[in-house]
C-alpha cells in the first residue's frame, strides 16, 4: 500500500486532524504569534498541480508550526531575545540542506535568531532542531521534477526517513545536495511571502552566512521598502547576466515580493523545468525577477546605497567572504559591512562576540573587522607556510611571458616577487611559491598553507598598510595597537 493511501484513509486522516489540533493548542501556549497562523497554514500547499491533495496535507502536518514569534523577552530554549529595532518588519529565510544541517544551522539558534522575531528555516528534508521545525521546501515540487535524475539525492533521503533510519544523513554517504539547492530559492520566497505578506523586507541567506543586524537595519531604515528593490552582492553568470549572490545575503523589498509572488501564486513551481538545465537557485530567482522587469541593484554610493555592504555589491562579480578572506582596501576602509559568507560555526560565534563589543547604534566598518580579525596577526617578516591570498596581479611560469614587463621574472624567486611588489606602488602584500608570484593592492590575512616545498610564503608591506590607515580619515593609527600585536604579546609571555 502506498504511503499516500495509508495517510488518506479515513481513520488515519482523523488521527492526523486530531494531532494537528493538539499540536496547535500546545503551540499556542508556548509561542506568541504576531504572524497569523492561518496565513502560515495557507502558505504551505502553494500550487500542487499533479499531486494528490493529501500529499499537500502531509506537508502541512510537518510544517504548519514552522514560523513563529519568540515569547516576550525569553527565547523558547532559554536564550534571551534582544530584537534589533526594525526587525519586526523583516522576514528572514535561512536556506540549508539535510546533509549539512547539523554542522551549520544550530549556531544560529544562539546568535542570529534571538535578534529578530520572524523567520523560517528551509531544507530538502523535514527535521526539527531545538524545537525549531525545518521545512522541506521541496515537498511540493511537481512529481515529474522529483522523478528527474537531479532528485536522486532527495529520493535517497526520503527513503531513509520513511524507514525511520536512525542515521545522520551526513553519515549515510549521500552526495549531490548541491543539485537540489537550486530548486529551493523560488518556493522559499513564495513561502516567506505567504507566511508574512505584510513584511517590509524579505531577506534570505545560507546557513554558513552571518548578518550584522544592527548594520543591516540602519541601512534599510534609510531606504524605501515600497520601491522595487532586489539587492546584495551582484555577480555574473557567464560574465554577462547579473544576479544577486545568495550566499552573501539577498534583500528584497516588500513591494517587489508582493508584486511578483503576491500576484502570482503559481510562481513557486513555474521555473522547475528551467532549473533542470540552469545553474544556481539565486540566478534562477534573478531570472524570474528579470522576466517581470526587475534587475539587481548596482547603485554604488547612490540610492539605495548598497556600496560595499555585501563586500562585492559595489563592483560586481565578488562575494561575501569570512574575515580572513575579506578584501580590505582604501575604497571600503571606512564603509559599513553587513554580511559574511563561507563561515564555519566557529567563525559565526567569533563574529557574534565581536559584534557584541559595540553599541547597536555604532556602525561597524571594514576597518573594525580588520582591527579584530587581521591586524593582530600581520608580521613584518617572511611567513613561510602561509597563503595570504594575494591575487590581483599574478605571474607564473605557465603563463605567456611579456619581455617588456619588469615583472616577468617575479615567479623565479621569492626575492624577485618581493621586488615586483616594491616596484608596484599600490602593492600591499605578496605571496610566492616556486613558479608563482601573486601581488595585491588589497589586504587579506589568508590561512596556513602546508604543502611541503610547494607551500606559499607570504609578506605584508606594513609601512604601506599603516599609511592607508593614516590617510583613511576614520582610523587613527595611534588609537589602537599596531599590526602584529598578537605575536608581540606571545613573545613577552
Amino acid at each position: 500500500m502506498r504511503l499516500v493511501d495509508r495517510v488518506c484513509s479515513p481513520r488515519k486522516l482523523a488521527a492526523i486532524v486530531a494531532t494537528i489540533s493538539i499540536v496547535y493548542f500546545i503551540g499556542a501556549l508556548v509561542y506568541r504569534r504576531d504572524v497569523d497562523i492561518q496565513n502560515i497554514r495557507n502558505s504551505l500547499p502553494y500550487v500542487t498541480y499533479d499531486k494528490p491533495v493529501c500529499e499537500s496535507q502531509q506537508l502541512a502536518v510537518q510544517t504548519f508550526n514552522s514560523t513563529y514569534t519568540h515569547a516576550d523577552g525569553i527565547y523558547a530554549n532559554g536564550y534571551e531575545t534582544s530584537y534589533v529595532p526594525g526587525t519586526e518588519d523583516v522576514f528572514l529565510m535561512i536556506k540549508t540542506g539535510a546533509t549539512v544541517l547539523w554542522q551549520r544551522f544550530p549556531i544560529h539558534i544562539a546568535t542570529t535568531l534571538p535578534q529578530l522575531p520572524h523567520f523560517a528555516i528551509y531544507s530538502d528534508a523535514a527535521d526539527i532542531v531545538a524545537g525549531i521545525p525545518i521545512i522541506d521546501i521541496l515537498a511540493n515540487t511537481k512529481r515529474t521534477t522529483k522523478e528527474s535524475s537531479q532528485f536522486e539525492t532527495y529520493r535517497q533521503q526520503q527513503a531513509l526517513l520513511a524507514e525511520h533510519a536512525n542515521i545522520e544523513l551526513t553519515e549515510a554517504g549521500i552526495t549531490g545536495g548541491w543539485q537540489l539547492d537550486k530548486y529551493k530559492n523560488i518556493p522559499m520566497v513564495a513561502h516567506g511571502y505567504r507566511a508574512y505578506p505584510t513584511a517590509k523586507w524579505y531577506i534570505f541567506m545560507d546557513a554558513d552566512t552571518y548578518i550584522l543586524w544592527p548594520n543591516m537595519m540602519r541601512w534599510l531604515s534609510s531606504i524605501n521598502h515600497e520601491d522595487m528593490l532586489y539587492m546584495g552582492s551582484v555577480t555574473y553568470l557567464g560574465g554577462k547576466t547579473p544576479f544577486v549572490h545568495g550566499g552573501s545575503g539577498v534583500v528584497m523589498s516588500g513591494a517587489l515580493v508582493r508584486k511578483t509572488f503576491g500576484e502570482e501564486p503559481g510562481l513557486a513551481n513555474e521555473y522547475e523545468e528551467y532549473s533542470q538545465s540552469h545553474c544556481c537557485g539565486d540566478h534562477i530567482l534573478s531570472h524570474a525577477f528579470r522576466d517581470r522587469g526587475t534587475i539587481p541593484v548596482l547603485s554604488g554610493e547612490n540610492y539605495p546605497y548598497v556600496a560595499w555592504r555585501f563586500q562585492g555589491g559595489y563592483e560586481g562579480d565578488l562575494q561575501a567572504e569570512p574575515p580572513i578572506s575579506v578584501r580590505f582596501k582604501n575604497e571600503n576602509w571606512c564603509k559599513e559591512i553587513v554580511t559574511f559568507h563561507h563561515l564555519t560555526a566557529h567563525d559565526i560565534e567569533k563574529l557574534y562576540e565581536f559584534e557584541r563589543k559595540y553599541p547597536r547604534d555604532y556602525p561597524i566598518l571594514f576597518k573594525d573587522v580588520y582591527h579584530e580579525f587581521v591586524m593582530p596577526y600581520l608580521r613584518d617578516d617572511r611567513q613561510n607556510g602561509w597563503d595570504n591570498l594575494a591575487d590581483i596581479r599574478e605571474y607564473s611560469n605557465d603563463r605567456e611571458k611579456d619581455p617588456k614587463s619588469p615583472q616577468v621574472t617575479a615567479y623565479n624567486s621569492y626575492d624577485n616577487c618581493s621586488t615586483a611588489c616594491q616596484e608596484w606602488e599600490e602593492c600591499m602584500q605578496f605571496r610566492y611559491r616556486p613558479g608563482y608570484c601573486g601581488l595585491s593592492n588589497e589586504i587579506r590575512l589568508g590561512r596556513k598553507h602546508m604543502d611541503g616545498d610547494n607551500s606559499f610564503s607570504s609578506f605584508w608591506r606594513l609601512d604601506r598598510i599603516r599609511q592607508l590607515r593614516k590617510s583613511s580619515g576614520c582610523d587613527p593609527i595611534d588609537a589602537v595597537q599596531e599590526e602584529g600585536a598578537f605575536f608581540r604579546k606571545q613573545s613577552k609571555a
